[in-house]
């Protein structure tokens, strides 16, 4: 026989995953703009160190 508690164990089971499930893809969302974001600071922190040694060449051929 199936009790009233039984079945409000069972709704708090189903509500509990649910809202395991939210906070899962939460989650995952973010760990994505987090490896974004990463792939953008390391891209444009070549490209800074490029635009340098650019620069660090042309005031070698300045100061000659």
């Amino acid at each position: 026989m199936v009790t009233q508690s039984h079945i409000e164990n069972l709704n708090t089971q189903i509500r509990i995953s649910d809202v395991i499930s939210v906070l899962m893809e939460q989650s995952n969302l973010l760990m994505d703009i987090v490896n974004k974001n990463q792939k953008e600071v390391n891209r444009l922190k070549k490209q800074l160190e490029q635009l340098k040694t650019h620069t660090d060449n042309s005031t070698d051929h300045i100061e000659s």
